[in-house]
């Protein structure tokens, strides 16, 4: 003998099926499953057989009820038997389906549990093969669908969780993801589907579709149930999202050769993994002169802390032109967004809405985010990171002290003894130990950026005849040192110009004029009748140096330039500096190679 209620109602023995086509006694018969071998009381049977409304007659109607019901079932009528004050069915535990369903389920479970995950996945397919349809699917009563057939559901559905589990424990998320899209669409409130398909299309190469199909999760949660996603679905979204940053923005590689900076580098480390006590993610700034190294030093210290950022890392070149950062860092943030798994037409135009969608995706990762080469605060504003925990790794020549809650480090030129080291790194410390005065000289002449010495590391890597001393003379001429300091995309005059195009009229006029000075014994430029506030502007751009109060040095190199820039005005030739022009209407263009800023400032 067989009875369902997994679906139509089902009453099947060795003669075949016996429907039960009168409406009241379809409701009989299913309200006596729901309870198989259980009295079930006629008080509660005519509520259910008349939906809380049972006529004066109820129980003379019901006994007909019963008698009719006994006759279409035929042998099984008889396991309808009378009780005092109600009725019950009697039936063996297997005889009922929803019985089969259940222990097949639990030990389904329980093999899911024991790593047995073929034969989970073979028990959980045939529970699940006995649902002919909804439960209770021909049974016309409310109250018994309120009361039984909508937990009956939920037991379904939790049912193809566990299967869909197993599915994907075996790597069979490419067939599976049919099935859950059905699954999603029909039942959207259910998170965990969204989580195992976000889980099959990350695990099917197509992290950007599981981290499209969480936006959609939360649109649906918010419009259906006005709460957010739950742990399961937010703990899934943060470990594709992590896979996705951790292959699509790795850091640039660090400079092999990095040298020196250990203090600066010990600083930014402690300064990234310290925990703000308000949560409020950390802002370092590494700030200095046009070849300083800048950007290796931010990358030698992200490399370091990375680990202490599970969801991985951001990396961002701002460079560009000054004058039109915003336009720039709208294009930053579009490149991250499609980076991050947004499809393209899902990302709005304008920075205002891409930093809300910026901001949404990152939202609760922790995250380390590099900005190489910023312009001004308000260009870095919309990139930084607001997750608790997470941090932003900033250079500029800028000083950003308009920027809250940054943290500046000023990154000076490398020390006499720190120059050597990075030369002999350079060059081999044979080749540097030979010449140890050429070599000292060398990095005094290079005014001590690390930039002007990988220069001449690659001129002397080229000309293995000359020696450090006649490159340290040719360096020695001033009106030739910035045309000897330069070496492919490698360009010193570049770097610097690029700090002089940044000036306002006043502190460029005052930058040419002290090219005409000539320093005193100490060093010092003097004065005379230099504007005071454009000598500030001059230090503000790290192209003079201001040691103490009214104390002025103009570095050999900055010198260089600034006679160049004057002589190059006096021929009255409007000469460009890339696609811009400077300020006061002197043009600087520092070599015929496109303008083009190296990404790592060379350390």
């Amino acid at each position: 003998m067989e009875f369902g209620i997994l679906g139509p109602l089902l009453v099947r023995d060795a003669a075949g099926a016996h429907p039960v086509p009168a409406p009241k006694q379809r409701i009989l018969l299913a309200a006596l499953l729901m309870r198989r071998g259980q009295p079930v009381p006629t008080d509660r049977l005519a509520d259910l057989v008349w939906d809380g409304r049972p006529p004066r007659s109820a129980g003379t109607t019901l006994r007909n009820y019963v008698m009719r019901l006994r006759q279409v079932l035929g042998p099984a009528g008889e396991r309808i038997e009378t009780r005092a004050g109600g009725y019950l069915l009697r039936a063996a535990p297997s005889e009922l389906d929803l019985h089969r369903f259940t222990d097949l389920r639990d030990r389904g479970l329980a093999a899911l549990r024991a790593d047995a995950v073929p034969h989970a996945a073979d028990l959980l397919r045939d529970a699940l093969a006995l649902w002919r349809g909804p439960a209770l699917m021909d049974v016309p009563s409310d109250a018994l669908h309120r009361e039984e057939a909508d937990w009956l559901a939920e037991t379904r559905l939790d049912a193809l969780e566990l299967r869909m589990a197993a599915e994907l424990r075996m790597g069979r998320q490419t067939d599976a993801l049919t099935e859950l899209r059905e699954l999603t669409t029909a039942h959207p409130e259910r998170e965990r589907f969204w989580a195992q398909l976000m889980t099959a299309l990350d695990r099917d190469g197509r992290p950007h579709e599981a981290l499209e199909a969480f936006r959609r999760a939360q649109r649906v949660l918010d419009r259906e149930l006005g709460t957010p996603p739950g742990p399961e679905l937010r703990e899934t979204h943060r470990r594709v999202l992590s896979a996705t940053l951790l292959t699509s923005h790795q850091l640039p590689p660090q400079l092999a050769d990095f040298t020196g900076r250990e203090r600066e580098v010990a600083l930014l480390t402690s300064q990234l993994t310290l925990c703000h006590p308000s949560g409020a993610p950390q802002v370092a700034v590494v700030t200095g002169g046009a070849g300083v190294g800048k950007s290796a030093v931010a990358l030698r210290a992200a490399h370091l802390v990375r680990a202490a950022f599970p969801d991985g890392a951001l990396y961002a070149e701002l460079g560009g032109v000054p004058g039109r950062a915003a336009e720039r860092t709208g294009q930053v943030l579009w490149t991250l967004l499609a980076s991050l798994g947004v499809p393209a037409p899902s990302i709005p135009a304008g920075t205002a809405p891409r930093t809300a969608l910026y901001r949404s995706v990152l939202a609760d990762r922790r995250v380390l985010v590099v900005l190489d080469g910023a312009h001004g605060a308000d260009q870095l504003r919309p990139l930084l990171p607001t997750g608790p925990g997470s941090a932003a790794l900033v250079t500029s020549r800028d000083r950003l002290a308009d920027l809250p809650g940054a943290r500046p480090l000023l990154l000076e030129p490398l020390a006499p003894a720190e120059g050597r080291r990075l030369l002999e790194g350079l060059l081999g410390p044979s080749r540097a130990a030979a010449e140890p005065e050429a070599a000292a000289a060398l990095v005094d002449l290079c005014d001590g950026l690390p930039l002007a010495l990988r220069v001449c590391a690659a001129r002397l890597g080229t000309r293995p005849t000359w020696s450090l001393a006649h490159l340290a003379a040719r360096l020695a001429d001033p009106e030739r040192v910035l045309d000897e300091l330069r070496v492919g995309t490698l360009d010193v005059r570049r770097a610097l110009a690029e700090s002089y195009a940044s000036l306002d009229p006043r502190s460029a006029a005052a930058f040419r004029a002290l090219g005409t000075e000539q320093p005193g014994g100490d060093g010092a430029v003097p004065l005379r009748e230099v504007d005071g506030a454009a000598l500030e502007h001059l230090v503000d751009a790290h192209l003079l140096l201001a040691p103490a109060p009214a104390r002025y040095l103009l570095p050999p190199l900055s010198r260089a330039l600034a006679r160049w820039v004057r002589r190059e005005e006096g021929r009255g030739e409007g000469l460009s500096f890339g696609s811009r022009r400077t300020a006061g209407g002197v043009g600087v263009r520092a070599s015929a190679a496109p303008a083009r800023r190296d990404p790592r400032d060379r350390p």
